[in-house]
């Protein structure tokens, strides 16, 4: 639950995202020597030009604890 005031608007934004290669001809993900699936990253990209996050509202959200989702 989160205690954004009802009196204000926001918007909605993505702030970091992360992708993973899967490969086609052996049908599996690239993965990291210990078998978790690779993530990789792109800086240079605007999420906010692409409206990653559109339709998403506060409502929607739960907070982030430090171990992650």
């Amino acid at each position: 639950m989160n205690n954004f005031d009802p009196d204000k608007t926001y918007t909605v934004g993505v702030w970091r995202m992360t992708f993973f290669v899967y490969d086609d001809e052996a049908d599996d993900h690239i993965r990291n020597e210990d078998g978790s699936v690779k993530e990789f990253y792109a800086d240079n990209i605007d999420y906010m030009k692409w409206c990653m996050a559109d339709g998403i509202d506060v409502d929607d959200l739960e907070e982030m604890s430090d171990e992650g989702c």
